[in-house]
């Protein structure tokens, strides 16, 4: 096999293998979740401030909905770090909306493709994040 041949079959098994360890990191983290008794369960929900229906969903989301956040956050102009300075709630409940979004393979292939074009439509966010950036945090220090 020659060097300027490319195999097709390679980046498609990249993705797959990939995907199989997504699933898999996915199972653990809810096999680890279930293993965790109810009062303990209810105690990290409780300081997450989330159900712990929301929790569950968090780990079984497939997508690195951290990533997004943050991506999405620079198109507005934002950071965690002001965020979390300036109003700690309201970015734990931005991390808890993305992290239970049903949306989020949407929204990775849309930023992967660095496709902006429509995310207002889809993303559960988007109305705090344009009031956070018509509150003036945007690009302050």
């Amino acid at each position: 096999m020659s060097a300027s041949g490319p195999p097709q079959e390679l980046p498609l098994f990249d993705r797959l293998v990939g995907r199989l360890k997504n699933l898999s990191d996915r199972v653990a983290r809810l096999v680890e979740l279930r293993s965790i008794d109810d009062r303990q369960l209810d105690q990290i929900a409780s300081e997450f401030r989330m159900s712990r229906a929301d929790l569950h969903a968090l780990c079984a989301n497939k997508a690195p909905t951290g990533d997004l956040l943050r991506q999405r956050l620079a198109e507005f102009g934002l950071s965690e770090q002001i965020l979390a300075k300036r109003h700690p709630d309201v970015l734990q409940d931005l991390q808890r909306v993305c992290g239970n979004c049903v949306t989020t393979s949407r929204c990775a292939h849309d930023f992967a493709a660095h496709r902006a074009a429509g995310r207002d439509d889809y993303c559960p966010n988007t109305c705090t994040l344009y009031a956070l950036k018509q509150e003036g945090l945007a690009r302050q220090k």
